[in-house]
């Protein structure tokens, strides 16, 4: 099955001013956040090539909504936001309930945020090791 790469990449922007939106609302933020979280868990072996990358992303989103840390970029928080929103959606690019292929994409745009990101998840490592948290992998910290 080849992707339509520029039909996946037009889904996320759709979903990256979503993610615009849904920053203004503290409320919503953290549902996305959560909703996103919960999803991930119950196909937690459907994603095991990103889960790691996609603890990450959690636990940046969710103490960036908490306001805990601010120190990211608003644009980075807006694409992650979007992979999450992306991710979160039944019915994108390759729907999620086909067999073995429905999170392909999701699992494209992730790989495609942890990249965009990469050089602030990095920073933010340090900052959550200077902490004294570790990231734990259901996305919480303790």
């Amino acid at each position: 099955m080849k992707l339509n790469r520029d039909k996946i990449l037009g889904f996320f922007k759709k979903s990256q001013n979503k993610a615009s939106v849904i920053l203004s609302d503290k409320t919503k933020a953290s549902n996305t956040i959560k909703d996103a979280l919960g999803k991930a868990v119950t196909n937690k072996g459907d994603l095991e090539g990103v889960w790691t990358k996609l603890v990450l992303l959690f636990a940046v989103s969710k103490d960036y909504v908490n306001g805990d840390y601010t120190e990211i970029p608003k644009r980075s928080i807006i694409a992650i936001l979007g992979g999450l929103i992306y991710f979160l959606s039944p019915i994108d690019v390759i729907p999620d309930f086909v067999p073995v292929l429905g999170f392909i994409d999701d699992i494209y745009i992730l790989n495609l945020v942890y990249r965009q990101v990469l050089k602030d998840l990095e920073k933010y490592k340090v900052w959550k090791d200077a902490q004294g948290k570790i990231i734990d992998l259901d996305g919480s910290t303790t």
